[in-house]
């Protein structure tokens, strides 16, 4: 018995690599991070505003060989069928979309129940001779139940194709099935065949013209087996297949990803004789906080306690425009050009190390070249208070202590206003700080533990950040995300200060 049936809402199957499983299936079906409320006492999860989506049914993850051993492990991609996406992989940030070897669009599921029983004859003809092998007889079941869906899902893309007006003599077709251990692709295409041959009575074996190549293919079949019984698959033009989807990943993606270094000494651009523009970042570093201020949940969630309607990229520079920007541990400047010209605040880099010479003359970008706790730090943060964000992604492997630091030399600055007579406060409400957590260790296991510390440290210091304001009543929402450009070890805590 088959059942087919179509899916209605947007469904895709990827081979994604396999650090960036759960960063991209969370991507594609909308899922935000948990949030975190802390209030005088207690900490409490904020409810999600984003609707529950059961991930155990959305995202299946197709079984694929894997290397043994912890780090080999995390090498490789793994193959899924995410349902009900929000965006198409296209859509992703290219920090996403270069870990992304290839997509396709699925419309359609097909199920079949079949009872595969060994030939009686072969059975006797073979009676008394030792296998070779012990799980010959299973392997044999396998490859018959693969064969089975093979040939009921060939007659349904066939039939697909020609209610959809397919010319034989005229189009093009490329096959796209995984995964690839059942040598799934073959198969498919001489299934395939088979069915226009007899539909068409031809004389030739294969009356379909098949081919690889995007210059030649008019249309595209994807499927992808989630087990012997069940797959999903789906028919794409060339130009959905290629233009506005797979050339939108992998290689072309890593283009997108534009870096362009500066000396660590003098400041210059390394690769480039001519003058750069401000916009190109220096450093990877630079996508981490490009993501984070483009978070719609985070937007929102200023805009509301701002009290403007901040939708659409041109209106972010309101968000944040109530005070300065504090970059911690600058050099050379790929979070500072995101606070300057994404979200258009004057920004104090503090750093003791050269800034990159474009970040450095940017318009209100002033560098501090001092160690965090130094007086002339202390002095130079003081200039330019409030701040209304607090960034860091500075490189250290302890991020209790970074954080502790950070909020001792925001501590001295207000004492040292308070001495001089200054009434204006550190921060300004609501507030917005995000920091980089380095962790010394990258198996799943220790990052998993260092989570768990950090969690348990938190809201002890975002307590302590909320005194910097002078107010009382201040409530802290935060939360701990993977970002795209994250490596395995790192995790990013954005919080958001309000008054409550």
């Amino acid at each position: 018995m088959n059942t087919m049936s179509s899916i209605n809402e947007p469904c895709y199957g990827i081979l994604c690599h396999r650090q960036y499983v759960d960063r991209v299936s969370n991507a594609l079906l909308g899922v935000d991070d948990e949030w975190r409320t802390i209030g005088d006492e207690e900490e409490e999860v904020t409810p999600s505003t984003t609707p529950e989506v059961d991930q155990s049914s959305k995202c299946l993850l197709v079984p694929t060989s894997m290397e043994k051993g912890p780090r080999k492990s995390r090498t490789g991609y793994s193959l899924l069928v995410i349902q009900s996406c929000i965006m198409s992989p296209a859509q992703l940030p290219p920090t996403a979309r270069r870990q992304l070897s290839w997509a396709g669009q699925l419309s359609h599921k097909t199920e079949t129940i079949c009872c595969v029983v060994a030939d009686q004859t072969n059975e006797n003809n073979i009676t008394g001779k030792k296998r070779t092998r012990s799980n010959e007889l299973e392997e044999d079941e396998q490859n018959d139940s693969y064969l089975s869906i093979i040939n009921t899902i060939a007659a349904e893309i066939w039939k697909e194709l020609t209610s959809n007006g397919f010319d034989i003599d005229k189009e093009v077709l490329r096959i796209d099935a995984h995964p690839k251990t059942i040598n799934s692709n073959s198969e498919v295409c001489l299934a395939l065949q088979r069915c226009a041959k007899a539909e068409m009575s031809c004389i030739s074996d294969s009356p379909i013209k098949l081919a690889l190549s995007a210059s030649v293919v008019t249309a595209v079949v994807s499927v992808v087996f989630t087990s012997q019984k069940v797959a999903f698959w789906g028919i794409a033009r060339n130009k959905q297949h290629f233009e506005q989807l797979n050339q939108r990943l992998n290689d072309y993606a890593t283009k997108e990803v534009a870096v362009e270094a500066t000396d660590c000494k003098s400041g210059l651009n390394k690769s480039s004789s001519y003058q750069l523009s401000a916009d190109i970042p220096v450093s990877r570093a630079y996508y981490k906080l490009a993501q984070v201020f483009e978070d719609e949940h985070l937007l929102h969630k200023i805009a509301n306690l701002r009290g403007i309607n901040a939708s659409g990229k041109d209106s972010i520079h309101l968000l944040l425009n109530h005070g300065s920007g504090l970059d911690v541990g600058a050099s050379p400047g790929g979070w500072t050009q995101v606070l300057c010209n994404q979200l258009c605040i004057p920004t104090v880099a503090l750093d003791p190390a050269v800034l990159a010479k474009r970040v450095d003359s940017l318009e209100g970008v002033t560098h501090i070249r001092a160690e965090l706790n130094s007086k002339e730090a202390i002095a130079g943060i003081a200039q330019h208070v409030p701040y209304s964000a607090i960034v860091c992604d500075a490189c250290l492997s302890n991020p209790k202590a970074l954080i502790e630091k950070i909020h001792e030399a925001l501590e001295s600055v207000k004492n040292s206003l308070a001495e001089s007579g200054n009434k204006k406060e550190v921060v300004t409400f609501p507030l917005c700080t995000v920091f980089t957590l380095k962790f010394p260790h990258k198996t799943t296991g220790s990052v998993a533990r260092f989570i768990d510390t950090m969690k348990d440290a938190l809201p002890d210091y975002f307590r302590r950040f909320s005194t910097l304001g002078g107010q009382d009543n201040i409530d802290v929402s935060y939360k701990i995300c993977h970002l795209m450009a994250n490596s395995i070890s790192e995790r990013t805590v954005i919080a958001v200060f309000q008054k409550r």
